[in-house]
């Protein structure tokens, strides 16, 4: 009956210990400091990922045990002051920052806009344009005139769709008026959201409604859309036309036609010609001449020269297909293919479209999606009666975008009076204006005298009415809100950005601390290092060794050329000069302390197994020896001095030792770590997280 209820009482334990949460302390240390299972095996999943060591009790019982050294590390830091130091404080903040923005977004929306952003990238579209400039601040009465002009422009050319070129000339943009509104093709992230979007959405051969950018009012017209084909580097000869009296059109029409035929007839290449001729000073002597960096279409947005260039480049047949001679406004070109590299996969992009579109316009939608999922969790409501009695107080000041917000009165207006508006005491509630609420998210309240601080620094002078724009204020100070609420919260909303800034701290700390303790002190500490290398010196020796000349001859008649001029004590450089006058590989040498497995250093290992394998050549000092043939070199060796095995001076090992020392130190702290702050493991919890994890590895998971 004993034994049966040991045996129940040992299942039992086993089956509460497979039952921990993910939160049951694994090991305490340091006194009330407690790690759970769910951050060991953090660092344990992302441990194995990166060094894919095999996976072994024995093995996850030694990750356990290096975590358990890492937090006593972190953990005597934090006691030495090292997290209150201002240039980690600064670090952290900066890390801290950076990490943030990537989750001050929706990321459900984000990554419908990366994905948006690559279909957009594999596509090709031929735009045209036509803008009326006005700034998104403008006065009402210059926006309608802006909108007239562009509305009676859209009703002409919807009347008459031919019409959109001759229309151009009137566009406020510079660069396209005189060509049709011509933008060639584009891609995404190349211009505003908005315009990308509706050249993206218009169809081909259609014209867009009238839309608004930053720039003004919009209509455009879509005329292709291609696959995009990616990346083209081109071998480019140009001979630029009326840049010196010289060149003439008829001169350089004649003398590209040159350079054309003694490339056809092979008495030249593109690349010789380029070198020699061409007038595009940034490619000329770029590799073996003339050679572009990659480029691309939609890189050359409204230059349709160099679109079709570009176009020109993609249209030769085979790499190494060169052009017919061909006119720009540039000039005379030749162009020839050299390589095409395509649109990337989705998966080679992802990170960097993810950057882009964090960083791009439509970014605002993600912001805009967090902003409304903030307000949807955290309570959000608005009292509109205290707005309404903020912009009745506005004057004749707030017009002209000088308000101050202290000059807004204690309490709101009660009334509108014969003599103007009447201000009274405080009503039942004795809310003074300014700490009315405008709004509460998260039990917080914002309030009027906030919201007019931020008006005042935001002035300039009206346009519209009050309420038009200070709810357009508000708009934004609200979203401003929401966005720092939710990064004060991230670390209780966000599992995954609480660990990843608290690795960032923690590798810091770490880092700060073995500096202190033990980098630094192994390179400062030249007292301890040599009494360390002193008694380790059998650790540090050296083998046999020859310090020796080893001269390296093309033939046998040079090798024993070479070993007369050793003989007589010319220097090793001077006979290397004599003899690589006339071909720079015809000698060579090496010279140094060599020990049997420095054979890396020689082109045939055979010349310093030679060398060792010889006693006769350890006998005497300054001798020379002609080894013959190894390899492709007759080999000339001078011995300068045989060195027996024997131990190494600290100059002669320094590196090594110190790096020992270091490992020697770091080994001394760890002993004192676990001195300073005791540990316990919860074995119960431990074995069950060992076998969970090794019937996950053998499930594949």
């Amino acid at each position: 009956m004993k034994r049966f209820l040991t045996l129940i009482s040992v299942v039992t334990l086993a089956l509460q210990a497979l039952a921990q949460p993910a939160n049951a302390v694994l090991f305490n240390y340091a006194g009330d400091k407690k790690v759970t299972v769910d951050e060991f095996e953090r660092y344990f999943k992302k441990n194995l990922n990166i060094v894919n060591q095999e996976m072994t009790p024995e093995k996850i019982r030694e990750d356990l045990d290096l975590y358990i050294k890492f937090k006593l590390k972190i953990q005597d830091a934090h006691d030495a002051g090292m997290d209150t130091a201002k240039s980690y404080l600064q670090e952290v903040d900066m890390f801290r920052e950076q990490l943030a923005r990537s989750y001050l977004y929706d990321r459900e929306v984000t990554d419908g806009l990366i994905r948006e952003a690559y279909e957009r990238l594999s596509q090709e579209v031929e735009v045209s344009h036509i803008l009326i400039a006005v700034n998104n601040k403008a006065k009402p009465s210059d926006t309608l005139v802006a909108w007239q002009k562009i509305k009676g422009i859209y009703d002409r050319i919807v009347a008459d769709p031919s019409l959109f070129a001759a229309e151009a000339k009137n566009s406020d943009d510079p660069g396209t008026r005189d060509n049709g509104g011509n933008l060639g093709y584009m891609t995404a992230l190349q211009v505003v959201y908005p315009f990308e979007s509706m050249a993206y959405n218009t169809p081909v051969g259609s014209i867009s409604g009238i839309f608004r950018t930053d720039f003004g009012y919009h209509i455009l017209k879509a005329t292709n859309k291609r696959p995009n084909r990616g990346d083209i580097k081109l071998r480019h000869i140009l001979l630029r036309v009326g840049m010196t009296p010289e060149g003439t059109e008829e001169n350089q029409k004649r003398k590209i036609e040159d350079i054309y035929q003694k490339i056809k007839t092979g008495e030249s290449t593109v690349a010789d010609m380029a070198r020699n001729f061409s007038e595009d000073f940034n490619s000329r002597s770029n590799g073996a001449g003339g050679e572009m960096d990659f480029i691309n279409v939609t890189m050359f947005i409204g230059d349709p020269d160099r679109q079709s260039l570009v176009d020109r480049g993609f249209k030769l047949q085979n790499i190494g297909d060169y052009s017919e001679p061909f006119r720009t406004s540039l000039g005379w070109h030749i162009i020839q293919k050299i390589e095409v590299r395509p649109v990337g996969t989705f998966d080679m992009m992802k990170t960097t479209l993810k950057n882009q579109v964090q960083n791009n316009q439509r970014a605002q939608k993600s912001v805009d999606a967090l902003v409304e999922k903030v307000k949807k969790e955290n309570g959000y409501k608005e009292q509109p009666e205290n707005m309404n009695a903020l912009i009745a107080l506005l004057d004749s000041n707030f017009v002209k975008g000088t308000f101050k917000a202290e000059s807004l009165p204690e309490f709101a207006a009660s009334n509108q009076g014969k003599k103007g508006r009447v201000y009274v005491k405080p009503n039942s509630t004795k809310t003074p204006l300014r700490n009315l609420s405008l709004f509460e998210l998260g039990g917080q309240k914002y309030t009027i005298g906030q919201f007019a601080s931020h008006l005042e620094v935001s002035m300039q002078p009206v346009s519209g009415t009050n309420m038009e724009f200070v709810n357009s204020i508000f708009k934004e100070w609200v979203k401003s809100k929401c966005v720092i609420y939710q990064d004060q919260h991230l670390e209780e909303k966000s599992p995954e950005f609480k660990h990843l800034y608290q690795e960032f701290k923690e590798g810091i700390l770490m880092f700060a601390r073995m500096q202190q303790k033990v980098w630094d002190k192994a390179n400062e500490d030249t007292t301890g290092l040599k009494a360390f290398h002193e008694e380790n010196r059998t650790k540090y020796k050296w083998n046999d060794r020859f310090d020796c000349e080893v001269y390296l001859c093309a033939d046998k008649k040079m090798a024993g050329a070479v070993a007369k001029m050793v003989k007589k004590g010319i220097q090793p450089d001077s006979i290397r000069r004599k003899y690589t006058r006339s071909n720079t590989v015809s000698m060579d040498y090496r010279m140094g302390k060599y020990e049997s497995t420095d054979t890396f250093l020689f082109p045939d290992g055979r010349i310093l197994a030679n060398l060792f394998g010889n006693p006769e050549y350890r006998e005497k000092s300054g001798k020379i020896y002609n080894l013959k043939q190894i390899g492709s070199n007759w080999v000339v060796v001078k011995v300068n001095q045989f060195l027996p095995a024997g131990p190494k001076k600290l100059e002669e090992c320094r590196g090594l030792a110190a790096n020992d020392y270091q490992t020697f130190l770091e080994d001394q702290w760890l002993k004192d770590l676990l001195k300073a702050y005791p540990y316990s493991v919860n074995q119960p919890v431990f074995e069950a997280f060992s076998k969970r994890m090794l019937e996950e590895k053998s499930a594949g998971k």
